[in-house]
């Protein structure tokens, strides 16, 4: 005799959930789950590198440059500027009349001062005066010829000059009147009386 098949209720459940396919719920990322932000970060104050400090105080300085000379220079053209300019770099430039005057100023204070000079001084003072004045020429300049070698402070006229408003010209004048100064450092009148023969020779150059 067969055995009948028992279907129990918890067959039942097995066969239909065997049937059926499972619903797998999906899972939602929620807001909590994500990063949040620190919490300490308004605590902080901003501070400024030393890199950003020095390009702000470039900026700001070069603005302030820039405003200054258009509000001197405004409703001018760009020559007349450029001849103001050339005009202000040449009154900076050292000239010979000057040093004549401030040799001028030492000789006046020299003879003002309260201190009583010894009779020597004076004695050899008034010996190098007249040697130079017997030794002074008669004119200002002293037009030397081309073949004689030149004498300490003398001048040969050219007729191609450099011109001191050109750069070249300029360094060509500098180089000249250096290599006369130490000519006229190694003479004997400038051993002996040294602003006197200065004076001298400034007024031998011709303006």
């Amino acid at each position: 005799m067969v055995a009948k098949k028992r279907n129990t209720l918890r067959g039942k459940v097995a066969a239909r959930l065997g049937s059926k396919p499972l619903d797998i719920p999906t899972i939602t990322p929620t807001v909590d789950d994500e990063l949040s932000e620190d919490p300490k970060a308004f605590l902080h104050q901003y501070k400024e590198s030393k890199k950003e400090k020095q390009m702000n105080k470039q900026s700001a300085f070069i603005s302030k440059i820039k405003q200054s000379s258009k509000n001197e220079f405004s409703g001018i053209s760009k020559s007349s500027i450029r001849r103001r300019k050339r005009k202000l770099r040449d009154n900076l430039k050292p000239r010979m009349e000057d040093l004549l005057t401030s040799l001028k100023q030492e000789l006046d204070l020299k003879e003002f001062t309260t201190e009583s000079p010894n009779k020597e001084d004076i004695m050899t003072d008034e010996s190098t005066i007249s040697l130079l004045a017997s030794n002074r020429p008669s004119s200002v300049t002293r037009i030397v010829d081309s073949k004689k070698p030149l004498e300490p402070g003398s001048i040969k006229i050219k007729k191609n000059e450099p011109n001191i408003r050109n750069k070249k010209g300029a360094r060509a004048l500098s180089i000249k009147e250096s290599k006369r100064f130490i000519q006229v450092l190694k003479t004997d009148e400038f051993k002996k009386n040294s602003f006197a023969a200065l004076r001298d020779i400034i007024k031998l150059q011709k303006h």
